[in-house]
């Protein structure tokens, strides 16, 4: 996302949670994109950033949210003796990361479009498992209040000329991907698209490339998953 928005031309910041990322991101982006070390699921954090990036000059029209993080677990595990029940911390934390963070930087980010009346567009990552994904309660329920915010969003402030489009990738070939699904169930998933291919990165990046130039396109779900939701 970051590689094709600077390749066409436009001045972009990055929040990354990890410190050694960010180091890692500022040499590899020197002279190109900003870096700014940042909690998303924090909203006094994303305050304190979001003065940051104004004293720097950086007020984007446009806000990706693409922070989250991808967890299984059964609701109840019938095979264990103990501890059954799906754990309610790492239900709290994948909300925070998919659903909260999006709350809360869009909060933010579209409080300074309204101020400087300046139309703009926010695109949220979504997830084919907003439909429901058997093993992933808190990601899909997370997902799924992604798509029902863009949409509520698109109602509130589009008069203003502010945007709000939902993402919904399939399975993209991606590390996470990888590693959450394994050999086996990716090829069994393969044969389950209608492309019989996973997608790839840069198909979530042109779609966001669309939504931007098209701005006629709001409160709606763009779906780059290869057809595995007919």
């Amino acid at each position: 996302m970051v590689d094709g928005f600077l390749k066409d031309g436009a001045d972009v910041a990055v929040l990354e949670k990890s410190s050694e990322i960010c180091f890692q991101l500022q040499k590899e982006l020197v002279g190109r994109a900003r870096v700014w070390e940042c909690d998303v699921t924090d909203h006094k954090k994303i305050s304190r950033v979001m003065r940051e990036m104004r004293d720097a000059g950086f007020e984007p029209d446009v806000l990706i949210n693409n922070a989250g993080s991808l967890h299984s677990e059964p609701l109840v595990n019938v095979v264990r003796k103990t501890d059954r029940v799906h754990s309610h911390e790492t239900w709290r934390n994948v909300l925070a990361s998919n659903l909260d963070s999006v709350f809360f930087v869009t909060g933010s980010v579209v409080d300074s479009m309204v101020r400087r009346r300046c139309p703009g567009v926010v695109i949220s990552i979504s997830s084919v498992a907003a439909r429901g994904n058997a093993g992933q309660s808190a990601y899909s329920a997370a997902k799924a209040g992604v798509i029902a915010l863009t949409r509520t969003w698109a109602k509130e402030l589009g008069s203003l000329g502010i945007r709000f489009v939902a993402i919904s990738p399939g399975f993209i070939n991606t590390e996470s991907t990888r590693s959450a699904l394994g050999d086996v169930r990716s090829e069994r998933l393969r044969q389950q698209i209608p492309l019989r291919r996973l997608g790839d990165p840069v198909h979530v990046y042109q779609a966001a490339r669309a939504i931007v130039d098209n701005d006629y396109i709001n409160g709606t779900v763009v779906e780059v998953d290869g057809g595995i939701t007919i």
